[in-house]
């Protein structure tokens, strides 16, 4: 009905067109007076308003009846009775908009017109006491009337009850053939909205297949470079031994070249290193000569964000070993951030990753590339510690150094609680969320922890003068508890820089710069048990070994014993069957590995201590957390991943029952700063550097070692 007012336009013209000036003339004097109000509901109820302000009842009756006959009468009978009620109700309105207008004569000729029709109606028994009622506005009777939300539901039902007729009414053909010539209207712009999408989409599809092509090209034609310049190494260095001994000694040479291959092929989709064979063997009487040239990878490929390269059978049972630990499927490269990367995490369920950069930049992503990804601008604080919620994927912590816990949910995008520390707490420099109850704890220090000094393992190293371990209710938004960690002389205090719950939520396990190991019950968060890792490693050993600073606590996998990793690499097992710590295991997880975590460590907080490391260099700009999380378990607690190798530019996976190294994942340009073990499938690992790459690590477990 919205086309009757233009349908009349387009009827004038056609009128004037043919000379029909009196038709045109008459046409447009009846459309003036015009009772349908063009299939309006608005004006026709404008209309009935207009004759209740002018307290004219016959005026309102007529037009009534006239819409009775020309609309209502031709309803279905099951209608008939809303009509009734429709009238009955504008009456009415009629008298309450008299008596407020203080027109008592309107409402006594009122019932003086239509008194005896209306007599004996129940409906209306108790109106005719309206003309005697003092104050109608504060009687029972009538005192709902009077307000504005009866007026309100009455104009608004009206409304939609003469819209529901217009929309339903048989139309002429005139008027139907203007509404298909509009919709066809409409149904042809769209359609050149979509052949305008389509022809954008076809034009981004070609760009993307030329870069595509050009990419393919560069990588063949690097695949080509580099396997000619390592085959004509190796064959002069085969040459050469040959000449001097006299015999071919290949192993010493095809080893070094494959491990080469190995440490210089951070590629998206690639295998585990394997063990290194002999790529020649030498009898007694040189008479059997074999060889096997190492395979070239381009290095190209690592500046992929998000690729995979898929081998043959061939090429896998080439680069992975039969007895590794586990298998590896891939090694994706993100480049999500233009700044060194601080912090990165798996979210509870491991479909989401965040991290954050030294800009205070967070991004929430998926490596499945299901979701845009989320990007959280902090410019007015510094972010130094992150958790996600345990128990979902919905709610995201941030630990500022302005003593702000902020709650993010990534779902609405938005920040829906801030948790307000004491004002002599304002640095959280960690979070821990429990696996079963909505509860976090964090621990919080005043000042910035140095790391100047972390070879002491006391707290001269540190700043800080308060510090403290606190818990939330998450439901509540409040404290739960608070633990002080200030010493007797309250000169200075130790900052807490590991916390982990158990499996229930009941207890968690705290580490801290001078080697205390404290398990609290969570409730009302006061230590059960304390020990000093450096007190019980010299009582077992007059030689002290390890740093004593902890880097990282957790419950085992039976919660009978507490794994601990140090700032030095040095690995420990405490065993909880005595009251005290008696029994002490202790191994050093790898020599490399803990110069490199220790140095990584020193130089995360921007002390690069290696002067001569040219992979170190470029991280005094950066801010990082108090403790960036440098050691991450797996889910069965029987493996651990930490920062090693060559700068500390490579993850390693060690196995925690010997400490044995089982596996190396692809190193990065950089230092590590963060890694992370996926807690629900194990099956994912994360590494992000001060380079700003994050690699994520698809993994399974060898069938030979299940």
């Amino acid at each position: 009905m919205n086309s009757v007012h233009q349908l009349d336009e387009l009827v004038k013209e056609y009128l004037l067109f043919r000379g029909f000036i009196n038709t045109f003339r008459a046409f447009e004097q009846e459309n003036k007076t015009d009772k349908d109000k063009s299939f309006q509901a608005d004006k026709i109820i404008d209309e009935l308003s207009s004759y209740i302000s002018n307290s004219d009842i016959n005026g309102l009756l007529e037009y009534w009846q006239y819409l009775h006959i020309r609309y209502f009468s031709r309803l279905d009978g099951r209608f008939f009775g809303s009509v009734k009620k429709f009238e009955t109700c504008l009456l009415r309105y009629y008298l309450v908009y008299a008596t407020q207008h203080k027109r008592k004569d309107k409402i006594v000729e009122f019932f003086d017109t239509f008194g005896a029709e209306l007599n004996g109606n129940p409906e209306w028994t108790k109106w005719f006491g309206l003309p005697f009622s003092k104050n109608p506005v504060s009687d029972p009777n009538f005192e709902p009337f009077f307000t504005k939300q009866w007026l309100d539901t009455f104009t608004v039902s009206l409304h939609n009850f003469l819209n529901a007729i217009f929309q339903n009414m048989p139309l002429p053909s005139l008027l139907c053939f203007n509404i298909d010539r509009l919709h066809r209207q409409t149904l042809q712009n769209e359609i050149k909205d979509l052949h305008r999408v389509i022809e954008n989409l076809k034009s981004e599809l070609e760009t993307g297949d030329h870069e595509i092509s050009t990419l393919k090209q560069k990588v063949a034609r690097s695949e080509h470079a580099t396997g000619y310049r390592r085959r004509r190494a190796l064959s002069m260095v085969e040459h050469k031994e040959k000449n001097s001994n006299g015999v071919e000694r290949l192993s010493a040479p095809s080893s070094r070249a494959k491990n080469q291959v190995s440490a210089s092929v951070p590629v998206s989709r690639s295998v585990t290193p394997s063990k290194q064979h002999d790529a020649g063997s030498v009898n007694s009487n040189h008479n059997n000569k074999a060889s096997q040239s190492p395979r070239s990878l381009p290095e190209e490929r690592a500046i992929s964000p998000i690729s995979e390269y898929t081998f043959d059978e061939e090429d896998e049972g080439e680069l992975q070993d039969d007895d590794e630990t586990f298998i590896i499927n891939s090694q994706e490269l993100y480049l999500r951030h233009t700044s060194g990367i601080t912090l990165a995490k798996f979210s509870c369920e491991g479909s989401l990753i965040a991290s954050c950069d030294a800009d205070n930049l967070v991004k929430i992503w998926s490596d499945s590339g299901e979701s845009p990804g989320l990007e959280i601008n902090n410019h007015e604080y510094n972010i130094l510690s992150m958790e996600w919620e345990s128990r979902s994927d919905k709610f995201l912590f941030f630990g500022t150094d302005e003593r702000i816990i902020r709650m993010y949910n990534q779902e609405s995008k938005s920040v829906v609680h801030e948790f307000q520390m004491e004002e002599r707490l304002p640095r959280v420099n960690q979070i821990c969320c429990s696996p079963a109850e909505p509860v976090f704890a964090c621990s919080g220090s005043d000042v910035k922890i140095r790391r100047d000094n972390p070879g002491t393992g006391s707290a001269a190293g540190s700043s800080a003068t308060s510090s403290a371990l606190v818990s939330w209710d998450i439901k509540t938004m409040s404290i739960q508890g608070t633990f002080w960690l200030d010493t007797p002389s309250k000169s200075h205090a130790v900052p807490i820089e590991t916390i982990k719950f158990n499996h229930n939520g009941k207890m968690l396990v705290t580490g801290d710069k001078t080697g205390y190991i404290r398990i609290f019950d969570i409730r009302k968060l006061s230590p059960i048990m304390e020990w000093n890792i450096s007190s019980a490693s010299s009582t077992i050993n007059a030689n002290k070994v390890g740093s004593g600073i902890v880097c990282s606590t957790l419950f085992s996998f039976d919660e009978n014993s507490i794994y601990v990793v140090d700032e030095s690499g040095q690995f420990s097992q405490c065993t909880l069957s005595f009251p005290f710590p008696t029994t002490f295991r202790k191994r050093t997880v790898s020599a490399s590995s803990s110069r490199s975590t220790n140095s990584t460590a020193t130089n995360v907080i921007g002390n690069n201590t290696n002067s001569n490391d040219n992979s170190n260099r470029g991280l005094s700009h950066l801010a990082p957390p108090p403790r960036a999380p440098m050691v991450a378990f797996s889910p069965d607690t029987e493996h651990l991943v930490c920062v090693g190798g060559t700068g500390g530019c490579e993850g390693m996976i060690y196995q925690t029952s010997n400490g044995e190294q089982v596996q190396s994942l692809a190193s990065h340009s950089q230092s590590l700063t963060s890694v992370d073990w996926s807690a629900t499938t194990g099956n994912a690992i994360l590494t992000a550097s001060t380079d700003g790459t994050l690699r994520l690590t698809k993994i399974t477990k060898s069938e030979l070692n299940h």
